[in-house]
């Protein structure tokens, strides 16, 4: 093995690379094509039966309900493209959840897009129907009659698109998640079909049946507003009566399966080609750039405002560094400073890092905090002149000093107290007395209402209706682990790196950084497993604070409180941790590991063997 200080280093610094996301960006305006293509091909077979029924085989074949029916899914594309996002975005409880979401400008965004791609649809499907024109079929001589029937199914349509607006926003359908196996994108689109047709039909249904009741309380203002903006086109008769209810359960029904199913597959799509991976073609993003291991640290980079193409990176660096030896090679032998491996490992100790600067900041859990690094610093000695200037003159009191004086430690209560009692002296004492009697009634009286109102908002709390209300802790640890995924791909990327090196890397560039990842590992399992055994609840949580042991979590029973985003997290961190102390059992005792990191690895080595 050769060390690194006798190897020659180069003059010239290196090149600046291309950066990550400009590939990236070029694969994902291919998959958008892809993407682009499929929609416009599922919608022109979609519309050919429609087509041939009502306008002959020869319509069939032209894709005039393809295209208007891409323009109507295409801003639902483009919405997705805008808001898309890696991480979770959960609040502290549902309510609070559902408040933000919905009473948002992000919801009135969403809206906006879903009711036109709804009046386009809704347009296409009237058309093809003869009962569904706007003005009832008359004779020469009679005046223009408004359908209530065709006014009945665009507000159907407006509701279903605020309907499905309200579910996009609440189930979050913008966040990406990366699978970590990669499948063929028309084997994916082929398995979510019935799912998703069977799931379009039951919601069409309901939702066709309880919109009836909700269109009766409107119907009235809803009849004289279509009447007022349809004499603009047409001569109306005076009379405003409205006729039979307009219920068209077959039309309600068709019109709601044809929205929904087109939305939800488009959704669906788009999902699944945005989250292909970090593989094109077979290869990495990165080999198409002439420095390969430069730009996938551009894109690993913390502080980088592109989330997605962040943790693609960290996907095509776990890839590497399972699966590819040949870049591995290349990440060892690149020595020159800044190796490329020095920049990974500090990159994915980074993630880690900041996952415990989140433990420690919102959990009061110990960890360093920059208050206490700057409190450790050496303060600088000063030097004091010996002449001091003339001293300040003497301040004189003019308060009354035979007054009685105010006790330290003093509460504001006691403190009122003792105000009322100087400053309603009178001879009899009569009126100072009834004044202090009269606050500590009233005093007393709110301390009761205090106590009882408590008792009340704990019993709501503790009933299936104040479930929405509690601030959880399972919502409090998917906001502190707002990037799981991430995370493990880190963990994972660097103990595979590290475990490859011992045969791999001719040069040693990673064995020198090994008790720092070890100690990275032992610092973050340490604090999360305290974070497990001590959650800190919040006091509305009262279904997990009726599980905690003496202000423990009984951890290994069946009333334990389930963290499933910190388990997983740990269980990654130490099956790394092991396989690192298991491949590097032989020369543990010559890298100056701390105690802690000692300890834990005899656990492991005992473990193991």
């Amino acid at each position: 093995m050769v060390s690194l200080g006798t190897l020659p280093h180069t003059a010239l610094g290196r090149s600046e690379p291309t950066h990550y996301h400009v590939f990236y960006s070029a694969i994902l305006q291919l998959r958008y094509g892809h993407l682009s293509k499929m929609t416009f091909v599922m919608l022109w077979v979609m519309g050919g039966p429609v087509s041939l029924a009502r306008h002959g085989a020869l319509m069939m074949f032209l894709p005039v309900l393809g295209v208007l029916g891409f323009i109507s899914i295409f801003p639902i594309y483009v919405l997705r493209k805008a808001r898309l996002h890696t991480d979770t975005r959960t609040q502290p409880s549902v309510a609070l959840e559902i408040y933000r979401r919905l009473f948002s400008k992000s919801y009135v965004r969403v809206s906006i897009i879903y009711l036109f791609s709804s009046y386009i649809i809704t347009q296409i499907y009237c058309s093809e129907f003869s009962d569904l024109t706007m003005f009832l079929p008359k004779r020469d001589f009679e005046l223009s009659k408004v359908n209530e029937k065709r006014i009945y199914i665009n507000m159907l349509s407006v509701y279903v698109a605020l309907i499905y607006a309200t579910i996009h926003c609440l189930q979050d359908k913008d966040r990406l998640s990366l699978p970590s196996v990669k499948t063929d994108p028309m084997l994916r689109v082929k398995q979510i079909l019935y799912p998703e047709f069977r799931k379009s039909l039951a919601l069409s249904f309901v939702l066709s049946i309880i919109f009836i009741p909700a269109y009766l309380p409107f119907r009235g203002y809803v009849w004289r507003s279509s009447l007022y903006f349809a004499r603009f086109l047409a001569t109306l008769h005076k009379s405003t009566a409205t006729g039979s209810f307009p219920f068209s359960p077959l039309h309600s029904f068709l019109l709601s399966f044809t929205l929904l199913f087109m939305w939800n597959m488009a959704n669906e799509m788009c999902t699944i080609y945005l989250t292909l991976g970090a593989l094109h073609r077979g290869k990495g993003i990165s080999e198409k750039s002439s420095d390969p291991n430069g730009t996938l640290l551009t894109g690993l980079r913390r502080g980088s405002k592109k989330q997605f193409t962040r943790r693609t990176a960290f996907q095509e660096l776990r890839f590497i560094a399972y699966n590819d030896g040949r870049r591995r090679d290349s990440i060892y032998k690149d020595v020159e400073k800044p190796s490329t491996w020095q920049q990974i490992n500090t990159e994915c100790l980074h993630v880690l890092q900041d996952l415990r600067n989140g433990f420690v900041i919102n959990s009061d859990l110990p960890g360093k905090s920059n208050s206490q690094s700057r409190s450790a610093a050496p303060v600088p000695i000063q030097h004091i002149s010996l002449t001091s200037p003339t001293p300040p003159p003497i301040r004189m009191r003019r308060e009354n000093i035979f007054l009685r004086a105010a006790p330290l430690n003093e509460s504001p209560t006691s403190k009122l107290e003792r105000r009322l009692f100087e400053g309603l002296q009178d001879p009899l004492a009569v009126q100072s007395s009834s004044a202090i009697a009269w606050f500590q009634g009233l005093q007393k009286w709110l301390k009761q209402g205090k106590e009882e109102l408590w008792t009340h908002i704990i019993a709501f709390l503790c009933t299936p209706y104040g479930a929405p209300f509690r601030y959880t802790i399972q919502r409090k640890v998917s906001k502190l682990v707002s990037n799981r995924e991430l995370v493990s791909d880190a963990i994972n990327s660097l103990s595979d790196l590290v475990v490859n090196s011992i045969i791999e890397d001719t040069f040693g560039t990673v064995q020198r950084d090994i008790p720092r990842i070890l100690s990275e590992f032992d610092q973050t399992i340490t604090l999360l497993e305290s974070f497990v055994e001590k959650p800190p609840l919040h006091w509305s949580d009262v279904r997990n604070k009726k599980k905690l042991v003496n202000g423990r979590n009984p951890i290994g029973t069946s009333d334990a409180i389930e963290l499933d985003e910190v388990d997983i997290l740990v269980d990654d961190l130490t099956e790394a941790f092991d396989r690192i102390v298991h491949t590097f059992d032989k020369y543990l005792l010559g890298m100056a590991l701390n105690p802690d990191v000692y300890k834990r690895c005899g656990v492991s080595l005992r473990h193991v063997r």
